[in-house]
């Protein structure tokens, strides 16, 4: 079974690096690219989310590693494989600062503090000149410099990028997830209080997953100036973090690939009501209500429940064949 779904996996990342290939319309191929972003920073989301915190700043973190990568790239001249370690490393200081601090509020509180905090950024950024561009942003950012002779001043060579850098955050929250730490997150998400009686420092492991989903947040908020040349400080919003909520819960919040199915499936409906862009909240509303209510587990859970009523249908020896 382990050797099944490996070559399985194997052969999804072998269809993935191959669309370029046989998908020609470039538009297309851009809108992979946005929802790999998108993946990325909706699966750092779920990671904070699995210790039981819901972080409706975490567009912030994205903002944060995004503006500081680009004002290091734009204003100052830097490399940008240089400046992109950076962005990342200022989002995860930001983080652990604020967590230390925010971390000790929980429920609903702790949503309108991280809710606050999205919008204090919003405004930093804002009233922020120099170098950060203030109400007009970073524009006509450059493309990634060159690497090993690997130009990315095209569609394609950006798609590449962004895949890889998501499945490398993707798969590092899927090791933490199966590991023992991301045990203690569930615990901790199950009974913080059960977790503390057991000799587990809460508090760390609650800053511990916020800082690493705020910093993969951070390469996310990088890949989208790499991706559209720009950042402004209505890029990361209230609204985008909220996206990702959706986006996790109604792909299915108790699994892993509950936070990718919910992506790419809101992600193709968004493609499809392009023309009716006005109502895709109330779309979007609409089936996060569909989600809670009629298919608990999201859709993850829902293939999960269907796979397992095919899998008792089927006879499983000789004697189950001669009663059928």
């Amino acid at each position: 079974m382990k050797h099944l779904k490996l070559a399985l996996f194997i052969a999804l990342i072998a269809l993935l690096f191959l669309i370029p290939v046989f998908v020609h319309n470039l538009y297309w191929v851009n809108v992979f690219s946005e929802w790999w972003i998108f993946i990325l920073l909706t699966t750092s989301f779920w990671l904070v989310m699995s210790t039981g915190q819901v972080n409706l700043g975490h567009a912030a973190f994205a903002a944060v590693g995004g503006y500081m990568s680009a004002a290091l790239v734009s204003v100052y001249g830097w490399n940008s494989w240089a400046a992109l370690p950076i962005g990342i490393i200022t989002a995860g200081v930001v983080a652990l600062i604020l967590g230390f601090i925010t971390l000790r509020i929980t429920g609903i509180y702790f949503i309108i503090v991280t809710v606050v905090l999205n919008y204090v950024v919003q405004i930093i950024f804002g009233i922020w000149t120099h170098p950060f561009g203030g109400l007009i942003g970073l524009a006509s950012l450059p493309p990634p410099n060159a690497f090993f002779k690997i130009h990315f001043n095209s569609i394609p060579a950006l798609y590449y990028l962004t895949l890889i850098f998501m499945l490398l955050c993707v798969i590092l929250i899927y090791r933490i997830y199966c590991s023992s730490m991301g045990r203690v997150f569930r615990g901790i998400n199950s009974s913080d209080r059960l977790a503390e009686h057991v000799g587990i420092n809460i508090m760390n492991y609650k800053v511990l997953a916020f800082v690493i989903g705020c910093m993969c947040a951070g390469l996310g908020g990088v890949l989208y100036t790499y991706y559209t040349g720009t950042i402004q400080p209505t890029s990361f919003t209230i609204t985008q973090s909220t996206y990702y909520v959706v986006y996790a819960a109604v792909g299915g919040l108790a699994y892993f690939p509950g936070p990718i199915i919910g992506t790419l499936f809101l992600g193709y409906i968004t493609e499809l009501i392009k023309a009716y862009a006005n109502f895709q909240n109330i779309i979007f509303s609409v089936l996060l209500i569909a989600a809670m209510l009629l298919f608990k587990g999201g859709l993850w859970g829902l293939y999960l429940r269907g796979r397992n009523l095919f899998l008792r249908l089927i006879p499983k020896n000789k004697t189950d064949l001669k009663s059928v």
